[in-house]
């Protein structure tokens, strides 16, 4: 467990030098304190109560690659089974926890689709009015996902839209 924590702080100092200038920003703030209650907590261990009856050594001895090196490229074929067929819907698909546009099926219509990135930038108000907000404050593995929080979809839906 020792060697994974030792390789996400190190991955985490990657994760700030490519952030590209948004280091300052109140969302990294938020991503750096998450980062310290990880640094301070570990990971739970059968001594906290929530995780007594949990074992996370097997899951934790994996070797976790955080940052890609190669895309993953996919052919629209291969993910086109997992799409509702009839169904009238958009489609956002992620390869490897990363957004594919062009795997996507999406649309502007009265309402914008985007990256979490994205939404860091073009909705600052609203990243820092809801970004890390729903979960527990003092968790180290929610702590670790608010810590490297990088790409997710973010809709917003204007008032009164259907």
């Amino acid at each position: 467990m020792e060697e994974l924590k030792d390789k996400l702080e190190s991955s985490f100092i990657v994760f700030e030098n490519e952030l590209n200038g948004q280091s300052e920003s109140p969302i990294h703030k938020t991503r750096q304190a998450a980062f310290k209650v990880f640094e301070e907590k570990g990971f739970p261990t059968k001594r906290d109560e929530e995780w007594k009856y949990t074992n996370l050594k097997p899951i934790l001895k994996h070797d976790y690659r955080l940052f890609h090196k190669d895309e993953n490229t996919l052919d629209f074929k291969e993910v086109k089974r997992f799409f509702l067929s009839d169904a009238d819907s958009y489609k956002l698909v992620f390869v490897d926890g990363v957004f594919s546009s062009w795997l996507s099926e999406t649309t502007h219509n009265g309402f914008d689709i985007c990256t979490f990135g994205s939404m860091l930038t073009k909705y600052e108000d609203v990243a820092e009015k809801y970004f890390n907000k729903a979960l527990p404050k003092n968790e180290s593995l929610a702590a670790i996902n608010t810590a490297f929080a990088k790409e997710g979809a973010f809709i917003r839906i204007k008032k009164n839209k259907t």
